[in-house]
């Protein structure tokens, strides 16, 4: 296990700071037995602090295997249960620290953890790697207790702080117990100088970059990207296991892209009225994508139509409706402007202001939201149109008013004619909605996709099959899941009637926009508009490329932020003027891309918990490119893409946004606040950072999360009108409110 860092882990400070409050010391003990050694240290415990005898008697016990008398002090060590003792590692071997050992024993009726040190009269042989012993450190700690509080990590504070060499110098030159207590604290000063130099070294640092002159981001990314560009064809295809992972990359994107394409497209027609459709949104992403995935500079990055560009298009309609104007030139012109002041963003940096954005999570958190809402709203609207009989009956008696008895029901035997106003009202509702089958199997298909494609990305974890097939598995998880619900609803269920979105052949694609149709002051509202949309493309395309050039990732190619954000611009100022629907790189699309190119390894770490650690990514611009062809494709069969049912789309939604949630650090947080001490996970924040402090980070992200889900998930108009300005908005919430609530080593804590 590694050294504690006394600068950085909070809980390291805290252990040594209990222990000095009232600290138990043995000097110049003369017996030469451990187990004696370890009993005066127990007696030392129930006079100072006042331990139960039974406490003690128990513990005398439980550091030791067995419980006997050792007659051989030799071997004496080699009983010990739990030990600790320092290590170096060199090239030519390694180095022990013979000087000191420290014991390690939990018990069930303990409540708070006790620590006492023995400085030996003599130095002990205690066997191999132990001839030398000088000091012994025991630790009694509660069985039950959170990780970072454990026997183990206490045993870790004092045995780090015994691995310095001048510091147990001082002890050893300690004439009283006094002396060897001030040696103590005058040790845990120095641990409080280095937080206070960190602080004040990171104050200096972080005078920020200033922006440079004009189109130089740009440039510098050009500069770095460019001498990849053809490895990142051959990245593709050279390598073990490349062409596998090419391969299922290219079908899981596919699938993860046009199958939203086809949920957006739904959504959108009904926002438009049939001016935006399915097949728009699949040439808007296999035109954009195609162009992003040969030029970019990332072409990690993935470009979609998002849920947030799908309302926004909502509040451009209304607007339009409102003040008489053509939606379809309102349209373009604020996809223009977006893109005009994207260009203006890229050539002034403005990209450069992403390095105040620390983590991201609360946008991610926001985005798998978005996700998961939109699965579970369609599902209670299904089951109000064909489980609820009440909301059935407003349906039809709506239906029944405007046709007004014009629509004619024929009978079975062949009899005239008779309007349908004349029929009970209950009748004609059973007759055209009330089938609860429907909604149950909406709910069979949407949680059956969800359920299989987790269980098959989670399937590298188990242990059947060998770890290739597992992992193939693992590889194909969306795709699968997708099919073999499809088949179920399209086929084996094919008597119970599903939602179709509606698919038009012949339809013109590339028609101009009617520009002429808007007066002035129109165009005046449209840039109000697009500069909204600019703020939510910005932080959008700069998040998910954050994201996906994170450290943790491995990437070695280099970001570019800047041109990818310029030719985000133009792609979208293009598809603007057909009024074909936007897109920009995208959560979680765009880090999934990079994990399904990735190979992973598993770590265990010293508590039994699991996690995943990238080895390295296969670089390629293959995957963007092969896979929008195959979208592209997919136009010659759209009616074929019709026996998708619709709640497997909202099943492939969901499993978009739960499969987010995880490595979201604001959703382990926030399960941390439900967790159980004992089991918190040994991460970095967990090890540094105070639990109420973390605890009180977390709610406060939580409140800022409800503000942005307020704006983005309301029903009115003018709240997402300005829903990316909201967004912008959290920078100067984390860097001016946060710190007067948090203290600032924390916060750069929790952000590294």
């Amino acid at each position: 296990m590694p050294l504690k860092n006394f600068r950085d882990e909070i809980r390291a400070r805290r252990d040594l700071e209990k222990f000095l409050v009232q600290p138990v010391v043995v000097l110049d003990v003369p017996h030469t037995s451990l187990d004696q050694i370890v009993d005066v240290l127990l007696h030392k415990l129930q006079k100072d602090l006042d331990v139960d005898e039974k406490i003690t008697e128990q513990a005398g016990k439980s550091f030791f295997t067995f419980q006997e008398t050792y007659q051989d002090a030799m071997a004496s060590v080699d009983h010990l249960k739990e030990t600790i003792q320092g290590v170096s590692y060199r090239p030519d071997g390694a180095d022990y620290e013979e000087t000191w050992i420290t014991a390690l024993c939990s018990l069930p009726m303990v409540n708070k953890s006790h620590v006492a040190i023995a400085r030996l009269r003599n130095p002990l042989n205690l066997g191999n790697k132990c001839e030398e012993i000088q000091f012994v450190i025991a630790i009694i700690a509660p069985k039950k207790e959170k990780f970072t509080k454990n026997a183990v990590e206490i045993g870790r504070t004092f045995s780090s702080m015994m691995c310095n060499r001048n510091f147990r110098h001082s002890l050893m030159r300690a004439e009283t117990e006094k002396q060897f207590k001030e040696a103590l604290i005058v040790q845990s000063a120095k641990y409080k100088r280095q937080v206070t130099e960190s602080l004040s070294e990171d104050a200096d640092r972080g005078g920020g970059e200033e922006f440079e002159q004009m189109g130089r981001g740009i440039y510098d990314d050009i500069k770095r990207r460019l001498p990849h560009y053809w490895s990142d064809y051959k990245d593709g295809v050279v390598g073990k296991h490349t062409i596998h992972k090419l391969i299922a990359t290219i079908l899981f994107l596919y699938f993860a892209c046009l199958l939203p394409d086809i949920a957006f497209g739904t959504l959108y027609e009904k926002n438009t009225n049939g001016i935006i459709d399915v097949q728009s949104c699949i040439v808007s992403q296999t035109l954009g994508g195609l162009i992003f995935a040969f030029m970019s500079g990332q072409p990690m990055l993935i470009l979609v139509t998002t849920a947030p560009l799908a309302l926004y298009v909502k509040v451009i309609k209304i607007v339009s409706t409102e003040f008489d104007l053509d939606f379809k030139a309102m349209y373009a012109m604020t996809g223009i402007w977006n893109g005009i002041f994207l260009l203006l963003q890229s050539v002034t940096n403005a990209s450069m202001l992403m390095k105040y954005s620390t983590r991201h999570e609360i946008f991610g958190f926001f985005i798998a939201l978005a996700f998961s809402a939109d699965a579970i709203k369609a599902t209670i609207s299904n089951f109000q149109m064909n489980y609820n009989f009440d909301g059935c009956q407003k349906t039809v008696g709506a239906l029944t008013s405007v046709l007004n008895g014009t629509m004619n029901a024929t009978g079975m035997n062949g009899t005239a004619a008779t309007p349908i106003s004349s029929y009970p009202l209950n009748c004609v509702s059973k007759f055209f909605c009330c089938r609860p089958e429907n909604s149950i199997l909406f709910l069979f298909l949407m949680c059956g996709t969800l359920w299989l494609g987790i269980t098959l990305l989670r399937f590298d974890e188990s242990q059947f099959l060998s770890a290739t097939k597992r992992e193939i598995l693992t590889d194909y998880a969306l795709p699968l899941s997708v099919i073999v619900f499809s088949f179920f609803g399209s086929y084996v269920f094919r008597q119970i009637p599903l939602e179709q979105f509606n698919y038009i052949p012949g339809k013109e694609i590339f028609a101009l926009a009617p520009f002429n149709t808007l007066p002035p002051l129109a165009h005046v509202g449209a840039m109000g508009l697009g500069l909204c949309l600019s703020c939510l493309f910005f932080v959008d395309q700069n998040v998910s490329a954050a994201l996906v050039n994170s450290p943790q990732n491995k990437l070695v190619k280099g970001p570019a932020y800047h041109w990818d954000l310029m030719l985000v611009g133009i792609i979208n100022t293009f598809l603007s003027i057909f009024n074909l629907p936007w897109v920009h790189a995208a959560l979680p699309h765009s880090p999934m891309h990079v994990k399904a190119l990735a190979d992973v390894e598993q770590h265990v770490t010293n508590v039994g918990t699991v996690h995943d650690e990238i080895v390295n990514v296969r670089e390629t611009r293959l995957t963007g490119i092969l896979s929008h062809v195959l979208i592209g494709l997919s136009l010659l069969f759209v009616n074929v893409l019709q026996y998708v049912p619709i709640p497997v789309l909202q099943g492939l939604f969901l499993y978009l946004g739960l499969s987010s949630f995880s490595g979201n650090q604001l959703f382990d947080r926030m399960m941390l606040i439900f967790t159980e001490g004992s089991s918190y996970p040994p991460n970095h924040y967990v090890r540094k950072v105070p639990q109420r402090t973390l605890h009180m980070f977390t709610l406060c992200q939580v409140a800022q999360l409800g503000v942005v889900a307020i704006f983005g998930f309301v029903d009115l108009y003018y709240l997402k009108m300005i829903f990316p300005v909201v967004i912008l908005l959290l920078l100067p919430i984390r860097h001016k409110i946060m710190p007067k609530i948090i203290e600032k080593k924390y916060l750069a804590v929790l952000d590294s």
